[in-house]
């Protein structure tokens, strides 16, 4: 998995840059020119994705077709803007304290951090009058609870993508290795199961990494941590892992100073002394599927959700790739608000940004423009729920494809899937939304604009300890206490207080209300 910080996990991803001449107009408004019969004026927004594809060099002919159903549907053009992971976010705060353009961008990950600093314009207003097909189709897919995620201070500040958002671990692997090696799926079960496959792997594959990078980020211990422990982990919406609830307790508690957190270190410690990861597991910046594509790799592990993911993952590899649950899913606020679609609060057509999300999240031919682009250059439509790319093509030679974007954008029940997935696991997304079991805590944000030092310098010491333990290479008996006195050092504990303090008044308020 990919280990880039500030990025959240491995789940999603695209778009591109290109824009339509404004004729000298910065506030975005041109004459409407595609036919519309009204010649009502036509408010332009900058829409910022971030991509895990290949970004194509000239995307104006994706941006064009784009704005041939925008502006004749709801008068709004489109200047597409795409980044790559590690230059998104620090491209969208650039613009957004220099003052640039930018009207629509998703958090990944930070979406507590755009609150506090005012940076997002409140919808409660807007969507009742230009977002009513978007929340009644998130109601219809989540339950009416969704929009607690993205609330704060009862101002509505993110619209989240609509899909499959329970995403239990996963364990990844090349199926043609692990046959090798003398299993079967069936004999993956549990994380306890793990060892012996990546001991015969690696006895029968010497040149081979068993088990690849892992993400480190905060936010993402949960992936490996929460095996060896309970499930039941509410971070409580903020990505330092400072702060935790554990099962319905309401004690906040510091992560790294848990049991779960401990077993999960000291399991991986285990895998690395058995030489099950690279030594330099903590510092590479080398991807898991990346060394599974070159055939160095075995294994790695990730949240996703349904059970066709390998699919997509095989068809970016180039590998026989399968994938076995090994976690459950809990559902906490942070999971929903994680990939969030936020207006900038210094948009001079908030009205206009609300409009194409309404759309992006119910008009199939504009979201699978976006994901796909152009039918019949870029894709071929195999029946109605499947594509494919064109004869001799692939997802890095073909022209434009932002195939890896289904889990950033829209809504999933109306993009395509690619030939050989299964449909019916779109349908099974959407019906464990609904199932998966939820914090009692869903829906608390945490507000760290009273701790924002103690934030910040927490931050650099999880930074700083974080990679080798969860990549085993620091022994966790010695690490940890270091590390924890360290956390509370740099003001772990007011953190912890602070978050406190806001739980129990939220608990009240969610009694009153009963």
């Amino acid at each position: 998995m990919k280990r880039k910080k500030g990025i959240i996990l491995l789940l999603s991803v695209m778009l591109c840059s290109s824009i339509l001449a404004a004729c000298g107009k910065d506030s975005g408004e041109t004459k409407a020119n595609s036919g519309d019969a009204t010649s009502a004026k036509v408010e332009k927004i900058v829409f910022a994705m971030p991509s895990f594809n290949r970004i194509p060099d000239d995307m104006k002919r994706i941006t064009d077709a784009i704005n041939k159903i925008t502006i004749p549907k709801i008068g709004v053009e489109i200047d597409y803007k795409l980044y790559g992971p590690v230059d998104y976010a620090q491209k969208v705060n650039l613009a957004l304290q220099s003052g640039e353009q930018m009207d629509l961008f998703t958090t990944l990950g930070q979406f507590t951090s755009y609150v506090s600093k005012n940076q997002l314009y409140p919808l409660e207003e807007l969507l009742p009058k230009y977002g009513k097909e978007l929340t009644a189709t998130l109601d219809k897919d989540f339950g009416p609870d969704m929009l607690k995620a993205t609330t704060m201070n009862g101002h509505i500040y993110g619209i989240p993508v609509n899909k499959g958002m329970s995403i239990p671990t996963n364990f990844v692997y090349n199926a043609d290795m692990l046959k090798e090696a003398g299993f079967t799926a069936d004999d993956i079960r549990t994380a306890d199961d793990l060892p012996a496959i990546l001991e015969a792997v690696k006895q029968k594959h010497p040149d081979v990494v068993p088990f690849g990078p892992i993400n480190v980020n905060p936010s993402d211990t949960s992936l490996l941590l929460l095996l060896k422990g309970s499930h039941q982990v509410d971070f409580l919406s903020d990505t330092t892992g400072i702060g935790v609830v554990i099962g319905d307790e309401g004690k906040v508690r510091n992560f790294y100073d848990t049991d779960v957190f401990k077993d999960g270190a000291k399991m991986m410690r285990d895998w690395f002394n058995k030489g099950y990861l690279e030594k330099d597991a903590a510092t590479t910046s080398i991807a898991a599927s990346d060394m599974i594509t070159s055939g160095r790799g075995f294994s790695f592990m990730g949240g996703y959700s349904g059970l066709e993911a390998a699919k997509a993952l095989s068809a970016q590899t180039g590998k026989n790739l399968e994938m076995k649950r090994i976690a459950p899913y809990y559902f906490e606020t942070g999971a929903v608000n994680m990939v969030s679609w936020m207006v900038s609060s210094t948009s001079k057509a908030p009205e206009a940004a609300v409009k194409f999300l309404n759309l992006l999240y119910t008009d199939q031919k504009l979201i699978n423009t976006i994901l796909y682009g152009i039918e019949g250059e870029d894709y071929v439509k195999v029946d109605e729920h499947h594509v494919k790319y064109p004869e001799g093509k692939d997802a890095n030679t073909v022209a434009y494809t932002a195939m890896l974007s289904t889990g950033i954008v829209g809504s999933e029940s109306l993009q395509y899937q690619l030939e050989g997935v299964n449909w019916s696991d779109v349908e099974l997304k959407l019906k464990e939304n609904k199932e998966t079991q939820k914090s009692p805590y869903f829906g608390f944000i945490f507000d760290p604009s009273k701790v924002k030092t103690q934030m910040s310098a927490v931050t650099n010491v999880v930074n700083q300890y974080l990679p080798g333990l969860m990549c085993g290479v620091l022994d966790p008996d010695t690490t940890i206490p270091k590390f924890v006195k360290a956390l509370n050092d740099a003001g772990a504990e007011d953190i912890i207080r602070s978050k406190q303090e806001q739980l129990d008044q939220w608990i009240a308020a969610q009694n009153n209300g009963k």
